[in-house]
């Protein structure tokens, strides 16, 4: 990264240091002692409940259980669960955002998954159970406790950007001790066919990592400094100085994509940088990227990269981003909480 660029990111984390970040957290732990009856409390993100000290019974619209030392429960968004505990229970708790953990799951089952609405749809169908308690144990309990205490310091008030990969370093030590104890159900999911991932545009493009050959990256450069070109495959091929058919061939082999398929995503990703950062009308915008406005063909490409219309993308942004902003889930949740739970 340029010492020009780094200044810059400094210099916008700093502005934006009075409208600090906890709105826009994917992940939040809190600990906290309890010694009463909580009320019914649901919120809008994946919730990891680790008990500390001592024992409580949970409840909610299921069978109550009992949750001591060495369990960690895992809550489903919108779920309102309650507790009473024996005596006086120290628990920490885990909000993370809904969103994030569907990426993840996402990137996870690529050969499975053809877009993140579907791997949505895949979640529900793999943990349809609201409420886990997952039976870590005192041992590995004890092992993930300064995990724990570090997550409650870090992810307090005003995260700093220079924290971030910590704070998930640890989420993620914490999710993998405890991901072989989470019950799933099976769910039988075919692969995608060949023709399924030739008609994707969205990221990942299926690359198969593989050193780029210098005259094909240059002719991707080539596209990426005047997208509203009409590149045609001979001018490029002839650019890489080999025939059309071995240029579309190592161009695929090095960008997973073909070469025209990489034009369109350059124009969606610019059209939907100028939609977010500028008021010019989507027409403009369409002309500016090399696509006639008068033809459909650009808001289809649009809708099949970013999941909606370019006029809905204005509006609402992602399919799958709260309406609020990202990581809102966790916010509310961190906000209103009384005591964590």
């Amino acid at each position: 990264m340029s010492d020009h660029l780094t200044t810059r990111l400094q210099e916008s984390h700093r502005d934006s240091s009075s409208q600090q970040r906890t709105g826009f957290s994917t992940v939040q732990a809190f600990t906290q002692d309890a010694r009463r009856l909580s009320t019914p409390t649901a919120y809008d993100c994946v919730r990891f409940l680790a008990v500390r000290d001592g024992s409580m019974i949970l409840m909610g619209d299921f069978p109550h259980r009992p949750v001591a030392v060495g369990d960690v429960v895992m809550i489903a968004p919108n779920i309102a669960i309650h507790c009473e505990p024996e005596g006086e229970v120290t628990m920490t708790t885990l909000y993370v955002d809904t969103d994030y953990l569907i990426e993840h799951l996402y990137w996870q089952h690529l050969e499975l998954i053809p877009d993140r609405e579907a791997a949505r749809d895949l979640a529900a169908k793999l943990y349809p159970d609201p409420v886990q308690v997952l039976r870590l144990g005192e041992r590995q309990a004890e092992r993930l406790g300064p995990m724990l205490d570090e997550l409650v310091t870090r992810t307090g008030d005003g995260q700093s950007p220079q924290v971030y990969f910590r704070i998930h370093a640890l989420l993620f030590a914490v999710l993998a001790a405890l991901a072989p104890l989470i019950r799933y159900a099976p769910v039988a999911v075919p692969p995608l066919t060949s023709r399924q991932r030739a008609v994707r545009v969205a990221p990942p493009r299926w690359r198969a990592l593989r050193p780029v050959r210098r005259e094909i990256a240059r002719t991707a450069a080539l596209m990426q400094d005047d997208i509203a070109k009409r590149w045609s495959l001979s001018e490029l091929a002839a650019h890489a100085c080999v025939s059309t058919s071995q240029f579309s061939r190592l161009f695929k082999e090095s960008f997973g994509v073909t070469p025209i398929t990489y034009l369109s995503i350059l124009r969606v990703q610019e059209m939907a940088r100028l939609i977010r950062e500028t008021d010019l009308p989507i027409g403009t915008i369409t002309d500016q990227v090399g696509w006639c406005h008068h033809c459909g063909h650009a808001t289809l490409v649009f809708r099949r990269y970013m999941g909606v219309t370019p006029f809905k993308y204005r509006h609402y942004g992602p399919p799958s981003a709260s309406r609020e902003g990202p990581g809102m889930g966790v916010a509310h949740a961190t906000e209103s909480a009384a005591w964590v739970l």
